[in-house]
């Protein structure tokens, strides 16, 4: 069972007490498309009154694979994404050298062994197994020959682009957070447990919650963010700086938000940190009190905002 209420999580490969559609993909950051094919998994899930199922890896392929792409959304925050959408089961799987060694058939074979299979939903360029040898017609043979019902979802596009986890990965980074958000079908968010920092913002009246941020995830631009942080499961408005503190002389990139009413220790927390809008830039203050008077101003903002 997921730490998320409402999604189970099982392993690929293993037994499952219900009847499944099962969406295939990577789903590496559930952009618009992803939730349009999510869409039909749980439409044909209706139909044939079973539940719906979406495969995806627990970790990075990009690391095994020695490739220097970076994760939009790591397992745990496509798990949480997933429960928001109500999909009922997550399919996770390892990626290994073993797991990318797998012919199409033999990678196909492990959905239906021990799982009753009604149908299953893939993109229309969707390509798997060792080197992405098989394909969409791989996949309706497959089908036929296994009495399984396949629904192929055209991708979706930006005026005659498809949006694609690169192009994410592209705006997030770029700092357009607005058009990302966009393709996501709702706000870029983070995941992590609150660590203890330097202290420095509570010093001047602004504490903060601390995220560390995992290597292996895109770093968007970075800058002052109106956001919003899920705690205890409440949602707060906050001001997150996102990468490094020129005024204290610290230069590591990390997460911090200043969770504006809300004065309860965080510490080992688990939080989810949505992003809003882009305030401004960081920047080296000539105070503590010019740094402390810019946040105010940021404070103001947030607490303004209709969103």
């Amino acid at each position: 069972m997921s730490r998320w209420k409402g999604i189970k999580t099982i392993e690929y490969g293993t037994d499952c007490e219900d009847n499944l559609v099962i969406g295939l993909g990577f789903f590496d950051c559930l952009h618009i498309g992803h939730i349009k094919l999510i869409g039909e998994c749980k439409r044909l899930a209706n139909k044939y009154a079973c539940k719906s199922a979406i495969f995806t890896f627990e970790n990075s392929p990009f690391v095994v694979l020695n490739k220097d792409v970076k994760q939009v959304l790591d397992f745990e925050e496509r798990l949480f994404k997933l429960n928001e959408l109500q999909v009922d089961y997550c399919i996770k799987a390892h990626f290994d050298k073993n797991f990318s060694q797998l012919g199409p058939e033999e990678f196909l074979n492990g959905f239906v062994k021990n799982k009753k299979v009604k149908a299953l939903v893939a993109g229309s360029d969707y390509t798997f197994g060792k080197n992405g040898a098989g394909g969409v017609d791989f996949l309706k043979k497959w089908c036929v020959q296994n009495g399984i019902e396949l629904s192929l979802i055209e991708f979706a596009t930006d005026n005659g682009v498809k949006i694609s986890s690169t192009s994410v990965r592209k705006l997030l980074s770029e700092g357009n957070l607005k058009k990302a958000n966009v393709y996501l079908g709702g706000h870029y968010f983070v995941i992590g447990n609150v660590e203890k920092g330097r202290k420095e913002g509570k010093n001047i009246g602004f504490a903060t919650a601390n995220l560390i941020y995992p290597d292996d995830k895109i770093r968007i631009k970075d800058g002052v963010y109106y956001t919003r942080v899920l705690v205890d499961g409440v949602w707060y408005k906050a001001v997150t700086n996102v990468g490094n503190h020129p005024t204290f002389e610290d230069y590591n990139f990390n997460i911090e938000s200043h969770i504006l009413y809300y004065d309860n220790v965080l510490y080992g927390k688990k939080i989810v940190v949505k992003f809003i809008e882009y305030i401004r830039e960081i920047k080296k203050f000539s105070s503590k009190e010019e740094l402390a008077a810019q946040i105010a101003k940021d404070v103001k903002f947030a607490l303004e905002s209709k969103e």
